[in-house]
């Protein structure tokens, strides 16, 4: 494939970003229905107006919220990334832009060390979004729960591991304990929801503590992802290094110079 070509493709596969296979499937076979009506074969300007209904219909003030939430997400992965030195991954994409509504993706790193501080950290960057909107809106929506693979089912899963399979149970931390069932454990258990509700309060209070402190550089992250819809790649890896600048010149008590809101970095 040539370079004009790849460049063609590019702003297609930003678009597909955070989409699944089956949804491309679905976004093709409707957007070859789309040519059919109109008796002329498929056009990639058919493809990319289908990718981009989806945002097409969403208000700006949804978008504004999804914006928040996902740069909540990728400024606490920022701090909490830093305050361990490594284990936490690297940031690839963040998108407003997907059918299903934001996302963040981070690339793991290999031979993590498991800790019980590392996982404390992961469930509290899982929290960061809505405690991101209880900060600036006020008011979080349902986004964040309600699904197996939701921010809050993935934290009180690795709430429950920590307590149940993984040793570090403040009661009776040598006893494993299969979650299978989790939601059911947690219902007997009162000893359990206990532990593990006190956990996900200590990351949500972390949480709260980083947005709250690095409000201006979280503020600006959403407006550049508000601003983007999708970014990654290179495009990403400079907004990183400009979030890692403003939040070391925070650290240190300074300002640091101006940068152009308008410009990626």
């Amino acid at each position: 494939m040539s370079k004009q070509e790849i460049s063609d493709l590019r702003p297609l596969a930003r678009l597909a970003v955070g989409r699944s296979g089956a949804d491309i499937e679905r976004i093709v076979r409707e957007a070859r229905r789309a040519a059919r009506r109109e008796a002329r074969p498929l056009r990639w300007d058919d493809i990319v107006d289908t990718l981009g209904a989806a945002r097409r219909g969403r208000p700006e003030d949804l978008r504004w919220r999804m914006a928040v939430h996902e740069a909540g997400h990728a400024l606490v992965h920022l701090v909490v990334r830093q305050a361990s030195r490594s284990g936490h991954g690297n940031l690839t994409v963040m998108s407003i832009e997907a059918d299903h509504g934001g996302m963040v993706h981070v690339q793991p790193e290999p031979h993590v060390e498991e800790t019980q501080a590392h996982l404390m950290g992961l469930i509290t960057v899982r929290l960061a979004g809505r405690v991101a909107e209880e900060i600036v809106l006020a008011d979080p929506v349902a986004g964040s729960g309600g699904a197996p693979d939701s921010d809050l089912a993935q934290a009180t899963d690795l709430a429950v591991m920590l307590e149940t399979t993984l040793g570090f149970g403040r009661h009776q931390p040598l006893v494993y304990r299969s979650m299978i069932d989790r939601s059911h454990m947690l219902a007997l258990d009162q000893r359990l929801a206990g532990a593990v509700h006190e956990r996900l309060e200590a990351c949500r209070g972390r949480a709260h503590a980083i947005l709250t402190a690095e409000a201006e550089t979280h503020l600006w992250l959403a407006r550049t992802l508000l601003r983007h819809g999708v970014l990654e790649g290179d495009e990403l890896a400079e907004i990183v290094r400009e979030a890692r600048r403003r939040l070391a010149a925070g650290a240190a008590g300074t300002a640091g110079p101006d940068v152009d809101e308008g410009s990626p970095c």
